[in-house]
């Protein structure tokens, strides 16, 4: 009886712990480089043991062979991603506002080692991914995406076929509110991009003998740099606003869909 009921446990641990590793791996802050692999293991193990006992309901029996047990564990691995995927989506909106940030201030080309994404990325996408995950963890945002993974064990149960068509309507649906908060943030430098580049346009042909880009790069670079310093606490909060209604959203379709 306690062997029995030991092998349920440990089974039950193993396919929660499946799930929530590879959100542990690709979550925003927690995944990057700076935090060692053996902190986020032990973060996923310690958050195992405390949602085990909530989703314990929502568990199946243990399967009787092994290659039914392999698919649980590689379903609940697809979810774990699938959550994931769902937070990276929504945090890559900085990517693109910095890369549009960037094209229109001159910063194109100035990279700098992203500790949170750990690639060569221009300057002003590392400033936005670091000051989004500081603020996550500040404001306490972060237990949305802890919500989120417990509320997933009432969406995507384990043990039930995976919703392939809703899981990509999902994504898509994200993908495209990702992209339009990405334009929406950085709105004001392509209003910026557009005025300078016409105020350019009439100096060259006012001054045809002027050296046009040898005077207006620095000037694209300092306006530009007035403006994201201006702008960037506005940036940040419908940032925040963005993630917040895009986890709560998930939490809760019915009311997102009862407000549309």
């Amino acid at each position: 009886m306690l062997e029995q009921f030991l092998a349920i446990n440990v089974f039950h641990f193993l396919l929660v712990f499946s799930r929530l590793s590879i959100v542990f791996y690709l979550m925003p802050g927690i995944s990057a480089g700076y935090v060692p692999a053996r902190v986020r293991l032990l973060l996923a193990l310690f958050l195992t043991l405390i949602i085990l006992p909530l989703v314990k309901s929502t568990l199946p029996a243990q399967p009787t062979e092994a290659a039914e047990l392999v698919g649980l564990i590689v379903i609940e691995v697809l979810i774990g991603g699938f959550m994931a995927g769902i937070i990276q989506i929504v945090m890559s909106c900085l990517m693109l506002a910095g890369d549009v940030i960037s094209n229109s201030t001159g910063l194109t080309n100035a990279f700098v080692d992203d500790l949170v994404s750990e690639e060569q990325t221009a300057i002003v996408i590392g400033l936005l991914n670091i000051v989004a995950v500081v603020l996550i963890f500040t404001t306490g945002m972060h237990r949305l995406m802890f919500e989120a993974i417990i509320d997933s064990y009432n969406l995507l149960r384990p043990g039930e076929s995976l919703m392939a068509g809703d899981v990509l309507s999902v994504i898509t649906n994200m993908v495209n509110q990702a992209f339009y908060m990405g334009l929406k943030l950085a709105s004001p430098f392509l209003v910026f991009e557009l005025l300078f580049q016409f105020a350019n346009g009439v100096l060259s042909r006012l001054s045809p003998q002027l050296n046009v880009f040898f005077v207006a790069l620095p000037a694209q670079n300092l306006i530009g740099f007035a403006i994201l310093m201006i702008t960037l606490p506005t940036l940040m909060m419908f940032f925040l606003g963005f993630f917040e209604n895009s986890l709560e959203n998930f939490l809760n379709p019915g009311v997102a869909s009862g407000r549309g």
